[in-house]
């Protein structure tokens, strides 16, 4: 896949065609001896960041499109890719909509606007990037989208710091990147993936050894020893409940109470109202036996002599016949009356009884309720239970613990043993060169050695954690000051180069990038390098088809070299006359 076309529907931009082999992005120094001009904000730098943008890349806040969007909203881009397939693919993307696709396949170049008929219009990012991964169709590295190793040929000032691990994964974990990168390189990913699947398990299970190890207050190795003591006090509650048990004091204080309310007090007030009633009747009784009618006739007739009258022999015979009469019948019911009176007697006898049996009773079971030495031992007893119970809880958290953390380490065990076989396998990998690598390893040192005339080592191994280490470094050859000289950005920036120039002339017999574009490639670089650099270039791109972009400040070009790029290699010439010179036609 190459760059055709960049265009836009706002003609202030500049519209950009680009060809196969060499193109030049330059930035134009018009007026050098007026200050207040910068030739390094012409856009050289942000064609970049549109040209990814047109790769589906998602945008966030910081991006341009963003920062400015009153500005640039009104855009809409188009990106033409020369496919593998030798067809053209027109992608669409609007500033305002930068989440909705549009895709136009064709056989020859064509140019879109508002009013083509798109093949697909208005699909989501998501589904553009699928459906583009498809159209592009490339037949390596198949495991990852195209996303993953676009940006190794759209390299930006900031990806030069690592030949490697572009600026887009510095604060990502390797994962992310390198099992990617392990493939590029022509080796197996799949044990570098499953390693560090182990690690991120490994250092999941250690995060859960932490977390329960902080809960604990005694070691691994004192399983027994709190074996020991949790039996010890398992065996001291349980005497406990059988002392407590033997109180009963809660089913008793409820019998008790049921009894008192219920059965006790009923039967008192009952007994009660019998021994009013009984020693009501008695008492009236026993005034009865008292109240015995008497009548004496010789006072009667004292009083009538002392007021001189005659009581008549009859009269006096009529009264005696009746006090006899009398007698008779108070004698009869006197004797009624002491029989119900010993009969009273005897029932309030019996009450009596009751009632004192029943207040004995009474008394007995108030004195177990109120007999506070009784509740203090109990309560006693209550509050060793509740601190055995709660050291038996502890002990047995601890246990549990101790079992978790065990079965943690075990399994931890077995993760290390299989991160230390993947780490074999990963070695043993590495030692089996491909073919791929071995020619990505040859073209990277072909490449720089041409520029530099030193070697340049490309080259991975396995650190102390048996995790994947790329290496791409200048030879310590004969030449010390080259080798001192690998530590400074100019070479680091080339080896970033070669490492590039060198994946796509592998890869240039499978379908596969077939572009790279390097911003700001000539900085700080010698110019007896640049003619090099631009000779080896051009034969890459001749030998294997590649288009290489470039861009760079005209003052950083030697007059030579720049005289010998034509008109079509130029495919963007930014200058700082007027704003029209800046790559959107505007200053923002």
């Amino acid at each position: 896949m190459k760059l055709h076309k960049l265009y836009s529907s706002d003609t202030r931009f500049h519209r950009i065609t680009f060809k196969d082999g060499l193109n030049i992005v330059i930035g134009k120094v018009s007026h050098p001896r007026e200050m207040e001009k910068d030739s390094h904000n012409l856009g050289k730098s942000t064609l970049i960041d549109v040209l990814d943008f047109m790769l589906l890349k998602a945008i966030d806040k910081n991006h341009i499109f963003k920062k400015y969007s009153q500005i640039f909203d009104g855009h809409i881009f188009y990106l033409e890719l020369l496919l593998n397939s030798r067809e053209y693919l027109t992608i669409r993307r609007s500033v305002a909509e930068p989440t909705k696709i549009a895709f136009k396949k064709s056989d020859v170049s064509i140019d879109c606007n508002e009013g083509t008929i798109w093949d697909l219009y208005n699909i989501s990012l998501d589904h553009a990037k699928l459906d583009l991964n498809e159209q592009l169709n490339f037949d390596v590295l198949t495991d990852w989208d195209y996303r993953k190793f676009v940006s190794f040929f759209l390299r930006t000032q900031k990806d030069y710091g690592n030949v490697f691990q572009l600026g887009k994964f510095m604060n990502g974990k390797h994962k992310q990147w390198k099992p990617a990168v392990f493939q590029l390189l022509g080796y197996d990913s799949k044990p570098l993936i499953e390693k560090y699947e182990f690690d991120d398990k490994l250092e999941k299970l250690d995060q859960a050894v932490k977390t329960v190890d902080r809960t604990m207050s005694v070691s691994v190795d004192d399983y027994d020893k709190v074996k020991s003591a949790l039996d010890l006090r398992s065996a001291e509650r349980d005497d406990m409940k059988v002392k407590i048990d033997a109180f009963n004091f809660y089913t008793e204080e409820r019998s008790i109470n049921s009894n008192l309310v219920e059965e006790i007090e009923r039967k008192i007030a009952q007994f009660n109202r019998e021994e009013y009633f009984i020693t009501y009747n008695l008492d009236k009784a026993k005034d009865s036996v008292k109240n015995i009618p008497t009548f004496d006739v010789g006072k009667v007739k004292e009083l009538y002599d002392e007021v001189g009258v005659l009581l008549p022999d009859n009269l006096v015979n009529d009264y005696e016949a009746l006090l006899d009469f009398n007698k008779k019948v108070t004698k009869e019911r006197n004797k009624y009356l002491r029989e119900q009176i010993s009969e009273l007697e005897n029932k309030l006898k019996f009450v009596l009884q009751q009632l004192a049996e029943l207040n004995s009773r009474r008394n007995s079971e108030l004195s177990v309720l109120q007999d506070k030495d009784t509740f203090r031992k109990f309560k006693t007893y209550e509050k060793k239970l509740a601190a055995l119970e709660g050291e038996i809880s502890s002990l047995e958290i601890q246990l549990k613990n101790i079992d978790q953390i065990s079965l943690l380490n075990e399994q931890m065990e077995k993760i290390n043993q299989q991160i230390k076989d993947t780490s074999k396998i990963l070695k043993a990998t590495i030692a089996k060169s491909s073919d791929i690598s071995s020619k990505i390893k040859s073209c990277f040192n072909n490449i720089f050695s041409s520029i530099f005339g030193v070697s340049a080592l490309l080259y991975v191994r396995t650190n102390s954690n048996g995790n994947v280490e790329f290496n791409a470094e200048v030879a310590q050859d004969e030449n010390s000051e080259a080798t001192a000289e690998g530590q400074g950005s100019s070479y680091k920036k080339m080896l970033c180069v070669a490492f590039d120039l060198a994946v796509l002339a592998t890869y240039s017999d499978k379908s596969f990038f077939r572009f790279v574009y390097h911003d700001g490639v000539f900085e700080g670089l010698d110019n007896r390098k640049k003619k090099l650099f631009i000779e080896t270039v051009v034969r890459y791109c001749q030998q294997y088809h590649i288009q290489y972009i470039f861009s760079s400040i005209e003052d950083d070009i030697p007059a030579d070299i720049l005289a010998s790029f034509t008109a079509e290699q130029k495919c963007l010439v930014l200058n700082d006359e007027d704003d029209k010179g800046k790559l959107f036609g505007f200053s923002f």
